[in-house]
């Protein structure tokens, strides 16, 4: 399988279309375009010049606020990947219609994607999924993802973003724009990816220590025994990190809540999108009554050190073989607690290497493959190359 990194692209979509058919006249066998645009862009144009250009499908999603390649970082322009090479075959299916309850439609949609496996005799067996983070809890979503796979199938990917605005995502796929949906694409190859996840984050210093006490879904309804946005509030407020007329959800999403685990000092990570009339406040994903939480965060310095190693992590399996491209799924807290150093870890995820690389901020990201134990994340960046 080869990777060519499109972008960023400036001169709307009719640029877009002809950079696709460069890329598209220099790859051989089936062709996938991977797309990534701004939240205030003509979705539907780019898409259907994309389409146009590559001459196959194109799937994507809008982004948490940047989107990047090898060459760089772009705020409000178009990025893309073509997929492509005699090494790779794929399908591509779409769970409309999402909620609390997705897998029913998940499973629909991701059947006839293990189905198209069976006929070609790859190496490898991964699937991409990118999704609506307001559709359905993350858990869900990927409970019901790796419910619908073969065991040994490697999982990754990442939801949509709005550019911190938490109203609304998109997704892309089949010629179509689509909110509360999911996009899985089976990608059945020659080698399969190597996948790392890093994040960096740890307890904000002088932090105390909270309990889940009530949940209904991905909604958080208290936090010891309180309305959990109240709680929330005030413990940001009592460590300086939220000051009077500050938006509390775009605080909260710098500085999210941090999960005891099993693994040491590890920390189980999840993003508020968003603070209900009724004091509860909607996550990315749930956590169990009884979770113990801390607010979690992270200096520029740690986020870009955090890269280095993720580089380091997914890249060097591939020293011996070369390495043919990588996508890159990092949370978009991270681009606001970087600001204008963003450009530093998109350096960083290239490890001081050239290859073509295509990656966005997002609001959640996806990674199981063998060992893992985790499988959606927050405030973290996953890399899967090849």
């Amino acid at each position: 399988m080869d990777i060519v990194s499109v972008g960023p692209v400036a001169g709307g979509p009719a640029e877009l279309e002809q950079e696709m058919k460069r890329v598209a006249g220099r790859l051989s066998g089936d062709k996938l375009g991977l797309l990534f645009l701004p939240i205030d862009s003509d979705h539907a144009a780019y898409l259907r010049a994309a389409e146009e250009g590559l001459g196959g499908q194109v799937v994507g999603a809008t982004t948490g606020g940047a989107a990047f390649t090898d060459r760089g970082v772009t705020r409000t322009e178009p990025v893309a990947a073509v997929l492509g090479g005699p090494g790779l075959s794929f399908s591509v299916g779409v769970a409309t219609g999402l909620g609390p309850e997705p897998h029913a439609a998940i499973q629909d949609a991701v059947r006839p994607v293990v189905e198209a496996a069976r006929v070609h005799t790859s190496r490898s067996h991964a699937l991409l999924t990118l999704a609506d983070p307001f559709g359905c809890d993350g858990e869900a979503l990927l409970s019901a993802v790796a419910d619908a796979v073969p065991p040994h199938w490697r999982l990754f990917g990442g939801t949509a973003g709005d550019d911190w605005r938490f109203e609304g995502t998109r997704v892309l796929a089949r010629g179509e724009v689509h909110q509360h949906a999911a996009v899985m694409i089976g990608l059945f190859s020659d080698a399969p990816p190597s996948l790392a996840t890093r994040h960096g984050w740890c307890a904000a210093e002088g932090s105390r220590e909270m309990t889940v006490t009530a949940v209904d879904g991905s909604r958080l309804l208290t936090l010891n025994g309180e309305p959990a946005a109240q709680v929330y509030e005030a413990e940001l407020r009592r460590l300086g990190l939220l000051a009077e007329g500050e938006d509390p959800v775009q605080v909260m999403a710098k500085h999210e809540l941090g999960a005891k685990t099993v693994f040491g000092n590890e920390l189980k990570i999840r993003a508020p999108l968003g603070v209900g009339k009724d004091g509860s406040v909607q996550l990315a994903s749930t956590l169990p009554p009884g979770t113990v939480v801390r607010v979690v965060t992270a200096d520029p310095d740690r986020l870009i050190q955090a890269a280095t190693e993720l580089s380091r992590r997914a890249l060097e399996p591939l020293a011996g073989s070369g390495i043919r491209g990588a996508l890159v799924f990092d949370c978009a807290a991270r681009l606001q607690l970087l600001g204008d150093r963003y450009d530093e870890e998109v350096a960083a995820f290239l490890g001081g290497r050239s290859f073509p690389m295509v990656g966005m901020a997002c609001y959640g990201e996806i990674a199981r493959f063998g060992g893992s134990i985790e499988g959606f994340h927050n405030t973290t960046a996953v890399m899967a190359a090849w």
